[in-house]
């Protein structure tokens, strides 16, 4: 009875023994394995292909050549040849006021220029002989000059009015789309701020991005680009840098610079649109034929980089590595992996 009990002893403190063995093993193995949770890890194979370092800037579709018209004098809206998404031509009508009034006031200006114009002359042949005499008064002078004023004046309200006329019809500066129409009913009245027509043209669209001071000195004028919209996100469009503009925006933040990118296109098709968005990509370092890692899968401590190599059903090693370029996805690495090998991680 002793005996089994004694043995019974023996087994106890050789499990309990063998169990803290497996744990210190287990926790040495996790301690050695520095961010390494081999619960969620996952693999990654050493490939070898070229790398791409990219800058890129969000940022929208707009237009460089556009046209809001107003009319410049208040009235009714006797006609309006156009409607939103219509396409016009340069110089082409687009809407006009109802010219019965404004025409009445033209003959009445007219009527006022002759009426001044034969003051002007009566004047002129009441004083001709004290002219040719030289013998002008200071009052003669001013009543004169108050007859010229006067038919300058008959003048210029004749040219008011018949301005009027003419700025009557709205008409486009430009080939373009019609985007918007505000207070588009002919028949009512409208004032200048009320009333007006967008017009844009289509071919002079144009990417545009925000870009902050730091980067801002990375880029230049006519650098290539690329551009992804949202609307084609597998569609790149070749592009370049037009212009950095040298103040920055105002009302922001930070300091904050408009860059625009030109869009290789005459857009017949509208397929870019006012407002969509995207990215713009410029290119700053390419390196072929290298070795690379998805940057995740790469450890660093004290300055130091380091991946684990899967070893089977072993502890993976812990492997130390240099890196070159690197990018938002891989890294380059350029001593301590071969091509193909598999490395372990967990994010």
């Amino acid at each position: 009875m002793k005996f089994r009990s004694k043995k019974l002893i023996l087994i106890i403190v050789a499990l309990i023994l063998f169990g803290g063995f497996f744990f210190i093993r287990l926790d040495k193995n996790k301690k050695s394995l520095p961010g390494l949770d081999l619960k969620k890890a996952q693999t990654a194979e050493v490939k070898k292909g070229n790398l791409e370092k990219y800058l890129i800037f969000a940022g929208k579709i707009d237009a460089q050549n556009f046209a809001v018209l107003h009319f410049q004098t208040s009235g009714q809206l006797a006609w309006l040849g156009v409607k939103e998404g219509d396409r016009v031509n340069k110089w082409q009508a687009v809407a006009s006021l109802d010219k019965e009034s404004l025409k009445k006031t033209l003959q009445k200006e007219m009527n006022d220029y002759l009426t001044s114009r034969w003051n002007f002359e009566d004047t002129q042949d009441q004083y001709k002989e004290t002219k040719e005499r030289k013998l002008i008064t200071e009052e003669i002078k001013r009543i004169l000059d108050r007859q010229q004023f006067t038919l300058n004046n008959a003048v210029l309200d004749y040219e008011i009015a018949n301005l009027a006329v003419k700025y009557a019809t709205l008409i486009s500066p430009l080939d373009g789309i019609v985007t918007d129409i505000e207070n588009s009913t002919a028949g009512v009245n409208v004032t200048t701020p009320n009333f007006s027509v967008t017009v844009i043209d289509p071919a002079s669209v144009y990417f545009k991005s925000e870009v902050d001071e730091e980067d801002v000195t990375k880029i230049s004028e006519n650098q290539v680009s690329k551009i992804v919209l949202d609307s084609f996100p597998d569609e790149e469009f070749g592009s370049k840098i037009v212009t950095i503009d040298f103040v920055p925006i105002e009302g922001q933040t930070a300091t904050i610079y408009k860059v625009k990118f030109s869009l290789e296109t005459d857009n017949i098709g509208l397929k870019y649109r006012i407002g969509m968005n995207g990215e713009a990509k410029i290119k700053t370092a390419e390196v072929t034929d290298v070795l690379y890692l998805p940057v995740e899968a790469i450890y660093e401590v004290n300055g130091e980089k380091f991946v684990y190599i899967k070893k089977g059903k072993d502890t993976p090693e812990k492997r130390i590595i240099k890196t070159g370029l690197e990018n938002d996805s891989y890294a380059e690495i350029t001593d301590g992996l071969d091509e193909n090998e598999i490395v372990i991680y967990s994010d």
